[in-house]
């Protein structure tokens, strides 16, 4: 297993056992990885590529729809499993954005691997049918309790962290779109169209290459974030 010295590190009992346990020829494709605070993990839409274990730390999932909202739903916990649902679906997509709230460490698992050892291990199998079937059960509980809000609240947190961070009088952006979205886990399309709306009202500046706020910019996005949170 790829950077082995991160299996100190986790402190989850069930994390280690399941670790120990992946049979030898898998274990050896597989990589155990520490991802930052606030950052994304998988993206709603991406293709399938790998399976992943949460061993340490708390995600939060998320869903972007059509109408411009954002909802978070549900909070994982060690451990979870990344990608599952979808595979035992035969969907080839993940359905929905996880980003983690904490510092956290994952296992990750080729999907074809993976998908091997679920197909001859039953053991394993009972497992992520018992996660899975848990998750949804958690979840129809706590209807009417979902989180919703605008994607353009988080697009101006955004904006107003990197003009904090530059300290100056006026804070430029050089990041693509892809970019942007890939930080806070949107499509382009609704990147795009927050920006428009943003540009439209003098909030920000917009070319080409770079996004630019000033002090007055950056009052104004206060003010604007406050009125439709």
């Amino acid at each position: 297993m790829q950077n082995s010295l991160f299996y100190n590190r986790i402190r989850n009992k069930d994390a280690k056992k399941f670790i120990e346990k992946i049979p030898s020829n898998i274990k050896l494709k597989c990589k155990i990885r520490i991802i930052e605070k606030g950052k994304i993990v998988v993206l709603k839409g991406n293709d399938i590529e790998n399976v992943y274990v949460s061993c340490q730390g708390k995600m939060q999932v998320r869903n972007e729809f059509e109408n411009g909202f954002v909802y978070s739903f549900a909070s994982i916990n060690p451990i979870a499993y990344i990608g599952v649902m979808e595979i035992m679906a035969n969907k080839q997509n993940y359905s929905s954005t996880l980003q983690t709230s904490t510092e956290c460490i994952i296992l990750e698992i080729p999907k074809s691997d993976f998908i091997e050892w679920i197909t001859s291990d039953q053991e394993l199998t009972l497992e992520v049918l018992h996660f899975v079937s848990k998750s949804m059960y958690e979840q129809s509980l706590k209807t009417g309790e979902v989180l919703a809000y605008p994607a353009i609240c988080i697009l101006i947190t955004y904006l107003m962290n990197v003009f904090e961070s530059e300290d100056k009088d006026i804070a430029i952006l050089e990041k693509t779109r892809e970019e942007i979205g890939s930080i806070l886990g949107f499509s382009i399309r609704t990147i795009n169209r927050n920006l428009k709306i943003l540009k439209e009202e003098n909030l920000i500046s917009v070319n080409r290459k770079s996004i630019s706020i000033t002090k007055e910019q950056f009052n104004r996005l206060s003010y604007k974030l406050e009125s439709i949170k």
